[in-house]
């Protein structure tokens, strides 16, 4: 990823690099940067240090270890860090590198390296105004979509890890809803026109899911990395007092992953993760003489499917805008990251426009109907065999709101129920009238 940035900074400004993978160095110095050598020089020489490594610890290691770069920053220099790293240690070392002077900003990325070389990665950014100022022009020049989640730093992280947590359930949801399709003889084709062009849509749909159809991946990203950052999400959820339950789903089925496929499994491998549990082939070549797509129950089962990745979609993005706001996340900020990227669906830009306006979002079904179409779809799956982790949960869910709102009442009740919590507002009622009014 940083090789991928740095290339957007050659010849807009006075660059030097330092790393311990030799290699990479001396691809970008020939490309015209000039080569540090050692952290505590680069530190010495340069105004701004940007950052961007795998862990926070690697960050606490390469600032303050042994000729770190803080043995060698001045007063009124910035540190960026662009690590996807824990919110908690990276406020941490904001403080300590302050006592010396030295300004510090966390701008994590998402969207991956193809965005990053193609200079369109969202970069979101918190730190104080002084930071801001000189890290934008900086920022900018990496990519043409940069955000700042506030003064706070560590805000951007946080950010960073409910976008990942969204992201995360959209994928797995939708991986085992498309799994119980297949499996039950509809068209991978199929399945994925319907719910591209319909309420279901989110950033899996749009993607992962058509480049499977096409034969290809659609991510490089390591798998202990997403499971990482999804154990952070969790973490920061603990603080705030927000339950997750969906992210803990994402998290059990990751961590299967991993301890299955190895520490090298990339992203990609929770595919055929979901194929093992579901006994399904999610692939465009998959044919099963079965019921034909016109025979009217197989056109129901379509249509609950995608009624199913709509509510999965709803509710991950309700579960997850309650643990920013929680950490005092700005509604409106998390609205234009998280619709930038691989937190966007259909579904939660309908429900961030009712909450910013004080409304309930548009083209949800009643509960009543909701649960009559989970419980086809989970009777489906036990027809087919089809473990659904996600959609028994909403199901229950549903069915537990039915009982105490009726049958009449809105799903996303449930999720403004959750985001009550969250506010300490005390009703839905009050969480969406503060929600609306908090907008700037």
């Amino acid at each position: 990823m940083g090789g991928s940035l740095v290339k957007h900074l050659l010849g807009k400004f006075d660059l030097s690099i330092w790393d311990i993978n030799e290699t990479a160095v001396n691809k970008i110095v020939s490309l015209g940067a000039r080569k540090a050598e050692s952290a505590a020089t680069l530190a010495r020489d340069c105004d701004v240090i940007i950052l961007c490594l795998p862990r926070s610890s690697d960050v606490d290691v390469v600032l303050f270890g042994e000729q770190g770069l803080a043995t060698s920053l001045a007063p009124g220099k910035l540190v960026i860090d662009q690590t996807s790293g824990v919110p908690a240690m990276t406020n941490m070392m904001a403080e300590r590198l302050s006592e010396q002077g030295v300004l510090m900003l966390d701008a994590p990325l998402s969207g991956g390296i193809p965005a990053a070389k193609s200079g369109i990665v969202s970069i979101i950014a918190s730190g104080s105004d002084a930071a801001w100022a000189i890290a934008e022009p900086i920022l900018s020049g990496m990519s043409s979509k940069v955000f700042r989640s506030g003064s706070s730093v560590g805000n951007g992280q946080a950010l960073k890890l409910i976008n990942n947590a969204i992201g995360a359930i959209y994928r797995l949801s939708t991986l085992e809803l498309t799994a119980l399709a297949c499996k039950s003889g509809i068209p991978m084709a199929a399945v994925v026109e319907r719910l591209n062009y319909g309420p279901a849509a989110n950033f899996t749909t749009r993607g992962m899911l058509v480049a499977r159809l096409g034969g290809k991946a659609s991510t490089d990203f390591a798998l202990a990395l997403m499971l990482k950052d999804i154990n952070e999400a969790l973490t920061i959820a603990r603080t705030g007092q927000v339950p997750m339950p969906l992210t803990y789903i994402v998290r059990d089925l990751m961590q299967t992953g991993l301890n299955h496929y190895g520490k090298e499994a990339r992203l990609e491998t929770v595919i055929p993760l979901i194929e093992t549990i579901s006994g399904a082939s999610i692939s465009a070549q998959t044919t099963l003489d079965l019921a034909p797509m016109q025979d009217c129950e197989t056109q129901i089962l379509l249509a609950d499917i995608e009624s199913a990745v709509e509510i999965c979609n709803l509710m991950a993005a309700y579960e997850c805008i309650s643990v920013g706001l929680a950490n005092g996340l700005d509604l409106e900020t998390m609205r234009t990251v998280l619709d930038s990227g691989s937190a966007w669906s259909d579904a939660s830009m309908r429900a961030f426009e009712g909450m910013s306006q004080g409304t309930d979002p548009a083209g949800f079904a009643p509960l009543g109907e909701m649960v009559e179409t989970l419980q086809r779809v989970t009777r489906q799956a036990a027809v087919s065999g089809v473990p659904l982790f996600f959609t028994n949960r909403l199901l229950s869910d549903c069915e537990a709101g039915h009982l105490a709102l009726g049958e009449a009442a809105c799903v996303e009740k449930i999720g403004l129920h959750q985001l009550a919590r969250s506010v300490h507002a005390g009703s839905p009622a009050d969480a969406t009238s503060r929600l609306s009014a908090s907008r700037p």
